[in-house]
């Protein structure tokens, strides 16, 4: 009885035809999401993102659909709060690789999918300033009394509250 090797060229037509469905900037872009890298200080500031994808604290690394533009808030309690971009750009190259190597249909995925599409920046390291809080009330009161003597002008400075410091200088005199 003879043995015959059974034929390899069904599964490389296959092969390549599942490649073709698939798109360039599938296949060798990565695929539709882009992996960010965001660090910040002070450490344990929170991280969101618009349009929403989560909360995250920082450091953290992002796991982002390529076709869309992101805006990133970074918050922590007692510091101003930053916000930056992070944008979707065409990468030309796989869109001529698409039409001359896939055809149509690969155009159709990538575009569909952000295959094309890559999202900068890739990382991003962010510092907050920390906000100068003391705690006190609402308003002070400061009143000014004017004496005139003999020997000159005496000016009284009072405060609704303890700790207040105001400089008083002689008109022009700055």
């Amino acid at each position: 009885m003879k043995r015959t090797m059974p034929s390899l060229a069904p599964i490389v037509c296959l092969s390549l035809f599942l490649a073709g469905l698939s798109g360039c900037g599938l296949i060798l872009g990565g695929g539709s999401r882009q992996t960010i890298q965001l660090q910040a200080s002070p450490a344990g500031t929170m991280v969101s993102t618009t349009p929403p994808t989560g909360d995250f604290t920082a450091p953290t690394t992002l796991d982002l659909a390529r076709k869309t533009d992101y805006t990133l808030r970074f918050e922590k309690e007692g510091y101003t709060s930053e916000s930056m971009q992070i944008e979707s750009h065409v990468r030309g190259g796989y869109v001529v690789a698409d039409v001359l190597l896939t055809g149509l249909v690969g155009v159709i995925v990538d575009a569909a999918t952000g295959g094309w599409s890559k999202l900068t920046p890739e990382s991003a390291s962010v510092t907050l300033t920390k906000v100068a809080m003391r705690p006190g009330p609402d308003s002070i009161t400061v009143g000014l009394r004017m004496q005139r003597a003999g020997d000159g002008t005496r000016v009284e400075v009072r405060s609704s509250e303890p700790g207040v410091v105001v400089e008083v200088s002689p008109a022009g005199a700055r």
